[in-house]
């Protein structure tokens, strides 16, 4: 994986069947560790085969240290979409990761909202996940909160500015 290739994006359920692919990605930086990537009006597919098209340009932040993936969103202001996830694997030009449903969505305030704790708990017994998993869940969910609060890596405004910058320069090469 290189800066500049393009990669899809797939988010796996427990049981590694498909929730959701990404089709079109590029790679902007990468490290041991981090992944950091854009995309814009990219076509996603459900696992109903339903597809759209997101609408508003995205960058994607994946460390594999952690259970958490962010992804910042820029529309008419910004925001973050944070899933509770399982570490991501790259293989064959892509990211996949198993969705653990806890989602924490962020305004540019800061202020945060974690969502979906009811389908979390229901697929907790429907998939069975393993108690390592849930304390892994639950563990990363405070360490996500933590950089929220502290404006830490996605979080401080640097990265904002700066993965920012790259969309609108591209943006306006591509008027």
């Amino acid at each position: 994986m290189n800066k500049g290739s393009t990669i899809s994006i797939e988010s796996l359920k427990h049981d590694k069947s498909l929730h959701r692919r990404w089709e079109t990605n590029e790679i902007l930086y990468t490290d041991t560790n981090i992944v950091i990537g854009k995309n814009n009006r990219t076509m996603v597919v459900e696992r109903n085969k339903k597809r759209w098209r997101t609408k508003e340009p995205a960058i994607f932040y994946f460390d594999d240290r952690y259970w958490f993936n962010i992804i910042l969103l820029f529309g008419e202001s910004y925001y973050y979409y944070c899933n509770m996830a399982s570490p991501f694997m790259y293989a064959n030009k892509k990211i996949t990761y198993i969705d653990y449903d806890l989602d924490i969505i962020v305004d540019e305030s800061y202020a945060y909202n974690i969502m979906d704790e009811e389908d979390f708990l229901l697929h907790q017994q429907q998939y069975h996940y393993e108690e390592a998993v849930v304390q892994k869940v639950m563990e990363h969910k405070e360490i996500l909160i933590e950089w929220i609060e502290m404006r830490k890596g996605p979080f401080h405004p640097s990265f904002i500015e700066k993965w920012l910058q790259v969309i609108e320069k591209e943006d306006g090469e591509h008027e």
